[in-house]
């Protein structure tokens, strides 16, 4: 039963996190997102000597900020479903991110500096695919090492 009551945990967590960023007005999530390139590229000078334009970089860290909320969502509804389902938890953590990831997109209609972005979506897809194969992976590995 302890199983069952850190799964719901861990899946409201990741819904806390996934409601907190897409409640970002579109100021504070580009803000975010250039602090990340700004670290990025004061190593990349230091290393490199270099500057480059860092625009196209501003962009991916943006779409692949969905990809690390959504992998966190598709290990957390793994254990959820696997806690609480036994026929079919992966393809049931597969939907249900899903749905999540389109509530999301909607959802950032109402926030100011933010819209529904098509875009975004094969990248939390990316993300809780990730997520789902680690957590199926890792617990058939574990399978293989209580039996030996």
């Amino acid at each position: 039963m302890f199983k069952k009551y850190i799964s719901i945990l861990l899946l409201i967590l990741a819904i806390l996190l996934i409601i907190a960023f897409t409640l970002q007005p579109g100021s504070a999530s580009a803000a975010l997102a250039m602090h990340f390139v700004n670290v990025i590229a004061k190593m990349n000078n230091k290393l490199n000597h270099t500057t480059a334009d860092w625009y196209p970089f501003y962009i991916l860290v943006r779409k692949f900020a969905h990809s690390v909320e959504y992998l966190v969502m598709g290990v957390a509804s793994s254990f959820f479903f696997l806690a609480w389902e036994k026929k079919h938890p992966y393809l049931l953590a597969v939907v249900f991110c899903a749905v999540v990831s389109i509530c999301d997109q909607l959802s950032k209609i109402v926030v100011p500096g933010r819209e529904f972005d098509i875009t975004d979506i094969p990248f939390d897809v990316m993300g809780y695919l990730i997520g789902i194969l680690f957590v199926y992976a890792a617990r058939n590995e574990w399978h293989k090492f209580k039996q030996r």
